[in-house]
């Protein structure tokens, strides 16, 4: 999944360790979500394929709320989360029922900078 936006800034508010790795309270912490998306480690090695299926078998680190971020997490999570996760399945179920769809092989490119990732060329819609 490619979310829309490319970092989440914040900093812990207490001294924490994470892989082994201490990370002071106060330390500016950066998290790039499109990273954890596509993490072999949490997501296993078809983290790149788009397999609708995964997320009736989530286990391991797949499983913890912090594998997914487009919303963040925690105190700054998005404050529209839910209502979005809504929005997005009514969508989808009103697009399968009016769309065909077709495999599109393409690789697909992204402008920088941008605050929100945005594909070059557009997603050839209309």
């Amino acid at each position: 999944m490619w979310p829309l936006t490319t970092m989440i800034t914040g900093q812990p508010s207490k001294d924490l360790t994470i892989q082994n790795t201490l990370i002071p309270k106060g330390t500016a912490l950066l998290t790039l979500p499109a990273t954890t998306h596509h993490n072999p480690t949490i997501w296993g090695e078809d983290c790149d394929e788009f397999n609708p299926d995964r997320w009736d078998r989530l286990e391991g680190e797949a499983a913890t709320a912090s594998s997914f971020m487009a919303f963040s997490q925690g105190p700054r999570v998005y404050i529209g989360k839910v209502v979005t996760v809504i929005q997005v399945k009514v969508v989808l179920v009103e697009m399968v029922k009016g769309y065909e769809f077709e495999l599109v092989e393409e690789e697909m490119k992204f402008l920088i900078p941008s605050p929100i990732l945005r594909v070059k060329g557009g997603w050839g819609l209309g």
